[in-house]
């Protein structure tokens, strides 16, 4: 699949998400503004609506584009399509450190990297550059790659980096006067509701969802840095938590409530019981972060 393909598909899965928190009969943005929701060219805008209109989701007269009724999971292409090259890379490079267990201090040589992941040396080279900034991987005084690890040290900076950004997302989220926000909320709602009343098996669907709702709460923010921060965080989290099987139904189903109490208190606009639900879910989280490393 060509990447024009990939990034036309993640163009209309990311339009889909965000339809899913409207309401048939709004209007939806410029293609302007929708070129920014989306992070893409304005043509690739125009393919993704001529397509939202061919499966019957939108009207698309000139310039007005009216919302006729909301997607279907069916509407949505499956992810590895939808998935960009270096985001897959990313993927499998966390799956990849967590299976493998690796030390502190493993050097990672991009050639052996490359053939494990089953992508060119290339993009290896801007995968681990990417990963340097926040401190998982670093160069040392012979140029060679170098992983620093999921220490308990890297968890705690993590969550302590966390609670600044997404606290400050969440702040201006409560300030903000966008009806938007409050439909995605009552969105949020429903599929906590609905995932917490099926089995456990059911469970597998947490993580896309806790992703999904920390993005509402990064979006408030309007600051595409939150919004890289937020990708980055949920990734390194999730693959993390995947390899602590311990009690993770329960802590899965804990965190749901959690958030359901910070979604309820931000729909009744007691701000006050929001922030205060907002604090010791990032409490609760980075003790599981902690935990999960100290288990493994």
């Amino acid at each position: 699949m060509s990447r024009g393909q990939q990034t036309f598909k993640l163009g209309v899965n990311t339009a889909l998400a965000h339809l899913a928190t409207l309401q048939p009969g709004d209007r939806l943005g410029s293609e302007a503004a929708l070129a920014e929701l989306l992070q893409t060219s304005r043509t690739t805008v125009r393919a993704v609506l001529k397509h939202l209109a061919d499966i019957g989701l939108i009207e698309w007269l000139g310039r007005d584009k009216i919302l006729r009724r909301l997607p279907d999971p069916v509407d949505f292409f499956p992810k590895p399509e939808a998935t960009l090259p270096a985001d897959l890379a990313e993927e499998r490079f966390l799956e990849w450190v967590m299976r493998s267990d690796l030390a502190p201090g493993t050097v990672l040589r991009e050639v052996e990297v490359a053939r494990i992941l089953s992508v060119p040396v290339p993009q290896v080279r801007e995968l681990l550059i990417r990963f340097e900034p926040n401190g998982l991987i670093e160069k040392n005084t012979h140029k060679n790659w170098v992983l620093n690890g999921f220490t308990a040290q890297f968890a705690t900076e993590l969550a302590d980096m966390r609670a600044l950004i997404e606290g400050e997302a969440f702040a201006r989220l409560l300030a903000s006067q966008d009806a938007g926000i409050l439909r995605q909320m009552a969105e949020m709602e429903r599929l906590h509701i609905a995932l917490l009343a099926r089995e456990d098996a059911a469970m597998s669907e947490f993580p896309a969802l806790d992703a999904a709702f920390h993005r509402v709460i990064f979006a408030a923010a309007q600051n595409r840095f939150f919004d890289e921060f937020a990708q980055r965080i949920s990734l390194i989290v999730h693959y993390h938590y995947q390899w602590n099987k311990c009690d993770e139904q329960v802590r899965n189903r804990a965190a749901l409530r959690e958030h359901l109490q910070i979604i309820r208190a931000c729909l009744v606009g007691d701000k006050a019981l929001a922030r205060q639900a907002f604090v010791t879910h990032l409490e609760t989280a980075r003790r599981t972060l902690v935990a999960s490393i100290s288990t493994r």
